[in-house]
Order: structure tokens, then C-alpha cells, then sequence
């Protein structure tokens, strides 16, 4: 009778490997996830030490741009030509308007005894009203404000520096104050801030917001911005206190879903604030490139040694496989064996991205406001007046071709500056559309009366010179502008403004038209 003896194969006595690569997998994914927290623990360290950079960084040149700014009027005021009443106002405004472009100042005025300031081809102004202008004369210290609205425009941001004017008799015959530009300090927060990722915010006298990289509202209480975070080793009435006290510190906390470390110190001469903090995450990416280095030079020495494994036990098999060999030579009269092989194939993912931006103007590029204008538009308080602004600038082609680039580049810049001001003052959003063309978004107007005024202004401040390189360059824009009523889509709203701008530059340009709708 005949025996029914089953196939083998030589694969059927090797050892499997399975096992020892799913160990491997396991030891390789502990070493990671160790490496991780490591890299997490040495994170809260770096927190710390970017927090203090940074505030160090911030802290000395706003520092810096003070005590330069209070040296100055200083000397100044220790010269007779400017301290002596019997000097005419005049004289003193003509030299100090030639010193102002030269140390970057807004502006460097004259004020008298009477607390009227003199500027040239101006009217004197008086600035009894003033607080700091009372406590300068009444007191006779300087003054270093927090930021406000000021300037021929009216809502330009800036800070002051006052410093008094005494004779030889120690008698209050006026003073002398400059204008810091208000983009200058958020310049010094935006930079210093950046090196290592943080967030710097200037606070002021009273507590409140003055400039953030964090984007924090302008003007709001930075203590309402915290109320709702958790605070380790201190509480909001108590970083209060110590704000108000003068006395540098840091705290952690938890807010919006994520870890913080806060570096916290006074500016000297001022009643402003730092606060400088690093979030986990931030910090975390920092040093996630070399952790995953580490960590793939850790799987690739555990692939390795499995590879050396595998070579071994595969040499120890040859032994057994001579004799297994034997056996099968026999079978093989026999029997037949069949071992289909199969085989998988897998889909490569594709990765994709893009980014946008516009560093010539610092306005957000035609794809973002497109889409925060959108957002912006589904939350409008029907009961206020929303326009849409398009704005092209009329001689860019004659800037160009007169001045060159760098020229059509300045002027640029500046239409850019002045749109970001009514960006912020009407809770509305600026974006460039094109080559000279751009489109504002303005809400919150009261009525079409309103509208009416900031357009009057708008316009006017558009059409305006400027310097560059020694040369004055004559910027000249024209406005079109479609009213926003419930139901209008953001596409309805340019292609109106647009229409309403083709007719202003078909007849005359350099001013503005609402569209009939």
C-alpha cells in the first residue's frame, strides 16, 4: 500500500524572523518616543532661555531709541538759541525741522511758554489740553507718552518724548518734545521678536495694549487678555502688581490650548512695559529637525543590527539546508509543488502646498483678503455702513519711467502705509490686487455721511509727494467705491468699485466715486 506523504519545502525548517523584526519595530518606537521626551523636557528649557532673549533684545533698543531721543532734546535744551524766549519761534522750528529726517523723527517742535507749539508754514497750535504737556509744566520733568493719535492727519500713532526748557534763573520758558514713529517700535518688536519665534508686546501706563506681534487689539487691557488663562506661580492681581511695581519677572501659563513661558520688564524713562513669551509648540519645532535626525539614526542602527542578525542565523541555517536539500530530491519523483508568488504595489501620495505674501507693501496679497474679506463680510453689523474700495494709482508707468524702480517701489510703500491705517482704525482688511491696483475693505461707519468724510481724507491723502532719494515724487491714486447691502457677495462688491473707479479715471482721476447700486 502506498503511503500519502506530504510536501515540504526547506523554508518549513528555517526560523521565522517575524518575531524578532516586530521586537525590533517595538525597542525602535521606545527609543523614539524617549528621544521625544527629551526633546520636550529640554524644549521647557529653551522656552526659558529664547523668553529672555528675546525680552533683552527688545528691552535695549526701545530702551535705546528712548534715552537717544531724551539726550538729544537734552542738549538742545541746554542751548540759548533754543531755551531763550527772545529768539524768534521761527528760527528755532527751521532748524529743528532739518534735524528731524536726520534722527528719524516724525517730528522735533518748539513749544512756549503758553504751551503753543510752532511748526513752519503752520498756524501756532495750542497743547494746553494735553496731559503730558500739564504735568511737564507743572512739574518740570520730562515726559515719555504711551502711543496716540496726533499729527496733521489727525490718526497717525506715534510716542512723544517732552524734555522743559529752563533759563538761568530755572524758569520754564517752554519745551522742546519729538514724535517716534509708531511703526518704528513695532519694527523693534517684529524683529526681535522673530529671531527665535517668540511674542513681544509693548504695554502701556495704564495697561493697556500699545503694539503686539501676537496680534492682540490695539488699546484693549492686556489683563482682560489673560483672564481667561491658567497662571502658574502667580495671579493676574499679582502680575498687576508687580507690573505696576516696576519689578521685572516671569511667569507659565495656559491659554488658547497651548503652554507659554512670559518674560516680563520695564522700559527706564517710561511707563511701558515688555512682555515677551514663547510658546511650547513654537519652540518645540525648533528642535524638531534634530530630534527627528536622531531618531532616524536611531531606526537606521536598529535596521542595521537586524540586518547582522538576519546574515547569522541565515549561515547557521546552511547547515540544516544541505540536509533538508536531500530529503526534497527525493520527493520531487513523487510529488508536485507549486508556490505562486504575489506581490503588492502601493499608491505614492502626493503633497502639495503654496504660500503668498507681499513684502513690498506689507498689505496681505489678492488670495488672502480675498478670503478674510469673504470672512469679514459674514459678520458686518447690518446697522453700519460697509464699503469696498478699489484703488489705483494713477502715474506709477511716469514714476517708473522718471525715477525708476526704486521710486515706483517708494510709492508703492506709502499707499500701502496710508491704506493699513484706515485698515486698522475701521476694523476693515487691505489687500494689494495687482501691479498698482489695491482693494480696501472698510465696516463699522456709522453712515454714508461718515463714508463720505474718510473718503474726502482718504482721497486727499492719496494724492500727496513724497521723498525719495533726494527727489520729490508726486503720488496721485483714483477711488472707486460700491456700498455693501445685505445679500452682496464680495465678487459684486469689486466688480462695482471697479466699475465705479473706470469712470473716475475716464473722467479727470485723482479723486473718488460711489457706485450707484
Amino acid at each position: 500500500m502506498k503511503k500519502n506523504f506530504q510536501t515540504r519545502n526547506s523554508s518549513a525548517f528555517r526560523i521565522s524572523f517575524s518575531p524578532i523584526l516586530r521586537y525590533s519595530v517595538v525597542f525602535c518606537l521606545l527609543v523614539v518616543l524617549v528621544i521625544m521626551l527629551g526633546g520636550a523636557a529640554l524644549t521647557f528649557r529653551q522656552m526659558k532661555s529664547d523668553a529672555t532673549a528675546s525680552l533683552a533684545s527688545v528691552h535695549a533698543q526701545i530702551s535705546q531709541r528712548i534715552d537717544e531721543s531724551i539726550t538729544l532734546l537734552e542738549s538742545l535744551a541746554a542751548l540759548p538759541e533754543f531755551y531763550d524766549p527772545g529768539v524768534p519761534p521761527i528760527e528755532k522750528v527751521q532748524k529743528l525741522d532739518q534735524m528731524s529726517p536726520y534722527f528719524g523723527y516724525l517730528m522735533i517742535c518748539y513749544v512756549d511758554s503758553d504751551i503753543t507749539v510752532y511748526s513752519d508754514g503752520s498756524e501756532p497750535a495750542s497743547l494746553a489740553s494735553r496731559d503730558y504737556m500739564q504735568r511737564l509744566f507743572s512739574t518740570g520733568e520730562r515726559q515719555v507718552t504711551d502711543s496716540f493719535a496726533a499729527g496733521a492727519d489727525g490718526v497717525t500713532l506715534n510716542y512723544t518724548v517732552a524734555v522743559p526748557l529752563f533759563d538761568k534763573q530755572q524758569n520754564i520758558t517752554g519745551c522742546l518734545f519729538c514724535a517716534i514713529y509708531f511703526d518704528e517700535i513695532s519694527e523693534i518688536l517684529e524683529k526681535s521678536a522673530a529671531i527665535n519665534g517668540s511674542e513681544a508686546t509693548l504695554i502701556g501706563t495704564q495697561g493697556q495694549i500699545m503694539s503686539s506681534t501676537a496680534g492682540l487689539p490695539y488699546g484693549d487691557p492686556m489683563m482682560n487678555e489673560i483672564q481667561d488663562a491658567t497662571l502658574f506661580g502667580t495671579t493676574a492681581d499679582q502680575l498687576q502688581e508687580q507690573l505696576l511695581a516696576m519689578v521685572p519677572g516671569d511667569y507659565w501659563s495656559i491659554q488658547n490650548g497651548g503652554v507659554y513661558y512670559t518674560a516680563y520688564q520695564r522700559v527706564e524713562n517710561t511707563g511701558w512695559d515688555i512682555l515677551c513669551s514663547v510658546n511650547f509648540w513654537t519652540a518645540f519645532s525648533g528642535i524638531l529637525p534634530s530630534l527627528l535626525l536622531v531618531s532616524g539614526l536611531t531606526v537606521l542602527l536598529c535596521l542595521s543590527l537586524l540586518l547582522v542578525l538576519r546574515r547569522y542565523i541565515a549561515r547557521q541555517m546552511e547547515v540544516v539546508d544541505v540536509l533538508v536539500h536531500s530529503v526534497e530530491e527525493l520527493e520531487k519523483k513523487i510529488y508536485q509543488d507549486e508556490r505562486p508568488d504575489d506581490m503588492d504595489f502601493n499608491e505614492i501620495i502626493r503633497l502639495t502646498g503654496n504660500g503668498l505674501s507681499d513684502s513690498l507693501t506689507g498689505v496681505v496679497t489678492r488670495s488672502v483678503f480675498l478670503s478674510q474679506a469673504d470672512a469679514l463680510l459674514k459678520k458686518i453689523d447690518p446697522g453700519l455702513v460697509s464699503a469696498l474700495c478699489f484703488v489705483d494709482m494713477d502715474n506709477l508707468k511716469y514714476i517708473n519711467d522718471t525715477y525708476g524702480h526704486n521710486g515706483g517701489d517708494v510709492a508703492l510703500k506709502s499707499i500701502g502705509y496710508i491704506l493699513r491705517e484706515y485698515e486698522k482704525k475701521y476694523n476693515g482688511v487691505v489687500g494689494r490686487y495687482g501691479g498698482d491696483e489695491f482693494v480696501l475693505l472698510l465696516t463699522d461707519l456709522d453712515d454714508e455721511t461718515e463714508l463720505r468724510s474718510v473718503l474726502d481724507e482718504l482721497a486727499l491723502r492719496l494724492h500727496s509727494e513724497i521723498g525719495s532719494a533726494g527727489q520729490h515724487i508726486s503720488v496721485q491714486c483714483s477711488i472707486g467705491v460700491a456700498l455693501y447691502h445685505p445679500g452682496t457677495d464680495l465678487q459684486q462688491l469689486i466688480a462695482r468699485a471697479d466699475e465705479a473707479l473706470y469712470f473716475v479715471k475716464k473722467n479727470g482721476k485723482g479723486y473718488y466715486k460711489i457706485h450707484n447700486s
